[in-house]
């Protein structure tokens, strides 16, 4: 069972403990030992393409989003994973819902926590898993649950590997404030299953590739009922109505190739439709180079296009007669570009240690990393982010 006490020991230590200078330890290739990470990040972006406004309308938002992730060793072919996260956000966009800016809707916190169990069958090469977890905000609740399953062949070069999971979810209706009393949907329930196939091989000591195909099937309230849509020549707005299924299937490839010991290319292609009528395509590159035995800088960029849905219109042109309506722009046609950089630090021996207390454990400080990336697209979206990663063993 996950140690409690221990946890509750990791998270003083963070607090009370200053960490000692390493003196010489190092972990040896084959130790077992306890994986923290910790990953913080700032999100802030701004447009004038707001769904909550019919289309036009602020989209500034930011968001601090935190999450402490426990990988536990039960013995030498069983692990337990932890995830647990606290986002908080502030939204000018859904500040809109009603008249009364900086009320209820501006502000939210979302808190979640995702369990995982993984078993290697020794000598099959089977590792079999399951997990659960659930999350909650103001007006949406989440429950989850899957299973994951890989087969190693080829004396580890070759896997395949399968999940499934599903997703039931609850929306608690905040509507437009001119609409409250004038408008229904059909159900508050959405619900989310999805199935994904997983090849990976290493092709040499140099160079590693990965095919995926996945599918996605939703149902329920597939809206976001304080959406606005507003029609021409019509005064009053409807909320936003979409089909109440939903199908997708991205299929994606990665490509990993290190043509020294110090630089590796990573790349990456998804292709990407359902049956809304999108169609996208997504290709990235990242290029880690090791400057030397501590300090790694990794620049990269990810390039994004595609169609919009059939049922997307711009502000005040939906046609109200239509099953169909939505002015969010991240269902019309657009392009988006990413770039930016990260930097790891990762000592030989480790940034520092400190020994739990009332505990024989030790904990080390491995390694910090920080990552920045500025996003664009041409529907006059732009955000930036910033992310710090600390990663703790005991």
């Amino acid at each position: 069972m996950l140690d409690i006490k221990l946890l509750f020991l990791i998270g003083l230590s963070f607090v009370t403990i200053s960490l000692s200078a390493q003196e010489g330890y190092q972990m040896k290739p084959n130790e077992k030992y306890i994986e923290v990470d910790f990953l913080s990040s700032y999100y802030n972006q701004d447009g004038n393409n707001g769904a909550v406004t019919g289309g036009i309308g602020t989209e500034a938002l930011t968001d601090f989003a935190n999450i402490l992730v426990v990988n536990v060793p039960l013995d030498s072919t069983k692990s337990v994973n932890v995830s647990l996260g606290v986002d908080y956000y502030t939204s000018a966009s859904t500040d809109n819902i009603d008249n009364n800016l900086s009320s209820a809707s501006s502000k939210d916190v979302r808190s979640y926590v995702n369990i995982g169990y993984n078993q290697k069958l020794l000598n099959s090469g089977w590792t079999l898993g399951a997990k659960i977890g659930a999350s909650i905000e103001y007006d949406y609740s989440s429950i989850n649950g899957g299973i994951n399953l890989a087969k190693e062949l080829n004396n580890g070069n070759t896997e395949f590997s399968f999940s499934a999971q599903a997703f039931v979810d609850q929306w608690k209706l905040y509507l437009p404030e001119e609409l409250r009393g004038e408008v229904t949907v059909p159900t508050t329930s959405r619900n989310s299953y999805n199935a994904q196939l997983t090849w990976s091989q290493v092709i040499n000591k140099r160079m590693q590739m990965s095919i995926s195909a996945e599918a996605i099937y939703m149902e329920g309230l597939l809206s976001t009922p304080f959406h606005r849509v507003y029609f021409e020549n019509e005064a009053l707005p409807d909320i936003e109505r979409l089909p109440e299924s939903r199908l997708k299937i991205p299929l994606a490839v990665r490509l990993n190739y290190k043509p020294t010991d110090k630089l590796a290319i990573r790349t990456y292609y998804r292709f990407y439709t359902d049956d809304f009528g999108i169609d996208a395509h997504t290709a990235s590159i990242e290029l880690p180079y090791h400057i030397n035995d501590s300090w790694t800088v990794a620049p990269f960029y990810r390039f994004h296009i595609q169609s919009g849905s059939d049922y997307f219109n711009p502000f005040a042109i939906a046609n109200s007669s239509d099953e169909f309506y939505t002015s969010d722009y991240d269902l019309s046609e657009l392009s988006s570009n990413k770039y930016g950089i990260g930097i790891g630090y990762t000592p030989l021996y480790g940034l520092g240690r400190v020994n739990l207390p009332f505990s024989k454990r030790l904990l080390m400080f491995n390694s910090i990393t920080f990552r920045a990336s500025q996003y664009s697209r041409d529907t006059g979206l732009d955000g930036y982010a910033f992310a710090l990663g600390l990663n703790f063993r005991i």
